[in-house]
């Protein structure tokens, strides 16, 4: 398949042609239905992106940002941060 891409112009010939003839109705058919999946794809990529866990990075960054706050309320999340901010510093190379 290739990759080739119809010029606006190119559309504005088979739009003017629409009412006369079926192949150009067929061929704006299929650009709208085409145009509707890659909309469709383009918003699940980027709900995909916002639905993302942050990374063991962002979550360390966050904890220590509560460290530096005192946002602390129980030992438990003390203890949930200590746990992130070891992981992520077992995975740095010596």
């Amino acid at each position: 398949m290739t990759d080739y891409k119809a010029t606006p112009e190119q559309w504005e010939v088979q739009e003017k042609f629409a009412p006369e003839s079926e192949d150009a109705c067929c061929l704006l058919e299929l650009r709208s239905r085409v145009e509707r999946l890659e909309l469709g794809a383009g918003i699940h990529d980027a709900v995909i992106k916002t639905l993302k866990p942050p990374s063991l990075k962002e979550q360390a960054l966050g904890a220590m940002g509560r460290f530096t706050t005192n946002a602390h309320t129980h030992a438990d999340e003390m203890m949930r941060d200590f746990d992130i901010i070891r992981r992520a510093l077992e995975q740095l190379d010596d």
